[in-house]
């Protein structure tokens, strides 16, 4: 079954250098990087804003423990977001395709 992760990080570079080294360990097939305008968050007691980066990483459910370790050993934030979605059904030409790169 394919799964997607979602993260949000801070981009000056880290979003490529984390998106690269999920896809060539295998873990993800694929990574997306979209840059958002801005992200609201309280921090310390503050509300704060920053510029971020959400990455999407298409993978398999097998390989959902190992990226989401990996991830938060590789994530700059001390606190940072991770989400799991499970697909109830992608076309079987990309789960295919999928597998066939990752394993």
């Amino acid at each position: 079954m394919t799964m997607l992760f979602i993260l949000t990080m801070v981009p000056k570079g880290k979003s490529d250098e984390l998106s690269r080294k999920i896809v060539e360990e295998k873990l993800a097939g694929c990574s997306l990087i979209v840059n958002l305008q801005d992200s609201k968050f309280f921090w310390e007691g503050k509300l704060t804003h920053e510029k971020e980066d959400l990455i999407i990483f298409k993978t398999l459910e097998k390989n959902s423990e190992k990226i989401f370790k990996r991830i938060k050993e590789l994530h700059p934030y001390e606190t940072p977001f991770i989400g799991q979605i499970k697909l109830d059904k992608t076309n079987t030409e990309y789960e295919n395709w999928l597998r066939e790169v990752i394993g």
